[in-house]
């Protein structure tokens, strides 16, 4: 559950040291803002006082997650999301300043995701070090374990945006078990110092006969696969989580920022048009 937001400036913070974990429960999403298209499940565009409800915070720093008006998509606020390498203490737990929604249902197997975010230069750019702007993350079944993540977009050294997804029509039962199959993608230079929309949709079978993924980046589809094999061999498909996870618990930078804003989640139902970043009515226009 998420902790309780204060008030510090312009910005709201929502503190993790009542978490010392992250529990996860396998739920629908809550619907926050619906379309005219009844396929979206969730959204966040960031403009309250805290975080919508379906979120789950992993938060190990008071700046970890703050709402601020600093920056927006939208609106007047987004979510920022801080990492520093002296966080780092040797445990998992304090790689990640993310916030991650509930596992798919069981049965289910199709999603897609609609966000926008924004990474300055001044705390991103040229950085030595991988960093996982946005992943999927198996769910374990009882009895099983966790491994890498099924997919997950990263900004590698030289700035490249990396996209990479695996499968695995095994039984995960081990500890960072290897998948079956892994297949990267190069998506050309990251941008930073301004909003970048996204569009992700996955459709998760990790026999290949249904594997579907596609991604839009600022309305151009860089990545259309189908037939493919994606995700694990795990009754509840994958969850997705936004921010910064540091993996390797090193950064040429005192602080790495990003921004998330526009937020949308749709079912089988949904489209490209449903869940794209910009207001409803069409408003919101992408800023270069």
């Amino acid at each position: 559950m998420l902790s309780r937001l204060l008030p510090l400036s312009f910005c709201i913070v929502l503190s993790a040291y009542s978490l010392p974990k992250t529990n996860l429960s396998v739920t629908s999403e809550i619907l926050q803002v619906a379309r005219e298209d009844s396929g979206v499940l969730a959204s966040d565009g960031f403009e309250d006082k805290q975080v919508a409800k379906f979120w789950h915070a992993e938060f190990r720093t008071p700046t970890a997650g703050l709402l601020t008006r600093d920056v927006h998509r939208a609106g007047k606020q987004a979510m920022r999301f801080a990492w520093k390498p002296s966080q780092y203490d040797g445990t998992n737990p304090t790689l990640h300043s993310e916030l991650l929604t509930s596992p798919l249902p069981a049965g289910e197997t199709e999603r897609w995701y609609g966000y926008s975010s924004y990474m300055p230069s001044s705390s991103m750019e040229n950085d030595s070090q991988t960093v996982i702007i946005s992943q999927w993350h198996g769910f374990p079944d009882e009895g099983g374990a966790h491994t890498v993540p099924a997919m997950a977009l990263s900004i590698e050294p030289d700035n490249k945006l990396q996209l990479v997804y695996r499968a695995s029509n095994k039984p995960i039962t081990t500890f960072l078990q290897h998948p079956t199959s892994q297949k990267v993608l190069d998506l050309g230079k990251a941008r930073f110092d301004r909003w970048v929309d996204y569009v992700v949709h996955v459709n998760w079978d990790p026999i290949g006969n249904t594997g579907q993924l596609q991604l839009w980046q600022n309305g151009i589809l860089l990545v259309n696969e189908t037939g493919i094999s994606i995700g694990y061999a795990e009754q509840h498909k994958p969850y997705w989580k936004c921010g910064l996870y540091c993996w390797t618990g090193k950064s040429t930078y005192v602080e790495k920022i990003i921004y998330y804003d526009e937020v949308r989640i749709g079912g089988p139902s949904a489209s490209y048009d449903t869940v794209k970043p910009g207001l409803g009515d069409g408003t919101a226009r992408m800023r270069e």
